[in-house]
């Protein structure tokens, strides 16, 4: 892997070309072939076939490189370098690289993660769900005037930003934190057909009860059969047996 000398700072143009040449000499077709299976046969993913342990790897030791020279809006830049790349993995590593600047986002940040997610740069599961947690999060913790933007979200036509308003709400709601909103957002996505939809509703709900059980089920009772059923057995996974068999009874 190639280094710049330690004077020069290196470019977000450098880094990014880093990025793809060490991807390259890792890929593998047969890790490119095992990685397909985890999508569906009619989303147009492509790899270059790195194994998740090793794209952090080379993530990290690149990382090394601009650690204490670089600010939030140079890894920004190379991210959105690498997004517009078509392969999986550089894609995901400018979501990595990016998340390492956590603690210096500014609020200008969301309106560039919702472009990306509504041009299709985020445009499967594995990409938004390390975008939404990695990324938006600690965003939406660091200024959570922004959370009424997000909740808009919920009404988009893009499939990628509609998931992206429950699943960056995670982290936050698996604390106990903004449950108002968690529980405000997973109600607006109710009429969306989509499974991918569905299965982060209910994955939001579900770490919403860590904190407050009895609200997730008060809630769950509340809206009974709007609730699509593939959420609502993901919403109930932390309840005992014969409670989760008695929700879904309640709540045909």
């Amino acid at each position: 892997m190639a280094k710049l000398h330690a004077t020069s700072k290196i470019t977000v143009k450098q880094l990014a070309q880093q990025t793809l040449q060490s991807l390259q000499a890792a890929a593998d077709e047969r890790v490119a072939a095992q990685s397909r299976v985890y999508f569906k046969s009619h989303e147009d993913v492509h790899f270059f076939g790195v194994s998740v342990p090793a794209l952090r790897q080379i993530e990290r030791a690149l990382y090394q490189q601009v650690k204490g020279s670089w600010t939030a809006a140079e890894a920004i830049a190379c991210c959105e370098l690498l997004l517009k790349d078509n392969r999986h993995e550089a894609r995901m590593f400018g979501i990595l690289l990016l998340a390492r600047f956590h603690k210096t986002y500014e609020r200008a940040l969301l309106g560039k993660c919702e472009s990306w997610l509504s041009n299709n740069y985020c445009d499967n599961w594995a990409l938004v769900d390390t975008l939404a947690p990695s990324v938006l999060a600690p965003l939406l913790r660091r200024f959570p005037d922004l959370l009424p933007q997000v909740a808009g979200w919920t009404q988009a036509e893009n499939l990628w930003v509609r998931r992206s308003s429950v699943v960056a709400l995670i982290p936050l709601a698996r604390k106990g934190e903004h449950l108002d909103e968690a529980y405000a957002n997973a109600e607006r996505l109710f009429g969306y057909p989509e499974d991918l939809i569905h299965k982060a509703i209910g994955w939001l709900l579900r770490e919403a009860s860590r904190t407050d059980q009895p609200r997730l089920k008060a809630f769950l009772l509340q809206h009974g059969a709007r609730i699509p059923r593939t959420a609502l057995r993901y919403a109930i996974e932390r309840f005992p047996e014969a409670e989760r068999k008695q929700l879904l009874a309640q709540t045909r």
